[in-house]
């Protein structure tokens, strides 16, 4: 389960798309909350506060979440970009 995403994060979300009225805040809400687990899943780090995260792996859900918000209607939406799994990458645990 995500953390509340509804202060900072939105608010970077937000100044990132360049939007400025309340109108999309549920979507970008879900997006954010999306980009949260993918990022989880992707490194398998255990967070459950925004603040719990370092910055590269914040950066990377705020532009993962930007991305399917500008591809809502394409194919590709869902599609993990490989510059937000390189911000990603170094907090990645190998399993042997």
């Amino acid at each position: 389960m995500p953390p509340d995403l509804s202060g900072e994060p939105l608010g970077e979300l937000k100044q990132w798309l360049a939007i400025s009225t309340a109108g999309e805040d549920a979507l970008l809400l879900r997006l954010l909350g999306t980009a949260w687990q993918v990022c989880l899943q992707f490194t398998g780090i255990t967070a459950t506060q925004w603040a719990d995260l370092d910055e590269a792996l914040r950066h990377g859900i705020i532009r993962f979440a930007a991305h399917q918000y500008r591809e809502r209607d394409e194919r590709s939406a869902g599609h993990l970009p490989t510059s937000i799994a390189a911000l990603w990458r170094p907090y990645r645990m190998v399993r042997l």
